[in-house]
């Protein structure tokens, strides 16, 4: 994701929709990876803000991320909307 758009909510709505469409297909976990360079430290800590849990980081802090689907999840945003086709 262009840094431009974060902390903008477009994260959120990504999440959202990205949830959505894993409970419509029956996906229970969403897992993710975070790899540091010097051009994503800013999302360092995404992860963690959108609820996910570390399941695992080595020495080179390379991390590991995990998020349970559940059907009481509630959406994060409420402003954008994301038109799928």
């Amino acid at each position: 994701m262009s840094c431009r758009v974060l902390k903008r909510d477009m994260e959120y709505a990504m999440l959202d929709t990205l949830i959505e469409t894993c409970q419509n297909k029956g996906i229970k976990k969403i897992r993710g990876f975070y790899y540091p360079t010097a051009k994503n430290a800013m999302v360092k800590d995404f992860y963690g803000k959108m609820g996910f849990s570390q399941v695992a980081c080595d020495a080179s802090e390379n991390s590991e991320w995990e998020l349970e689907i559940s059907s009481s999840w509630k959406r994060m945003n409420d402003v954008i909307s994301i038109n799928r086709k």
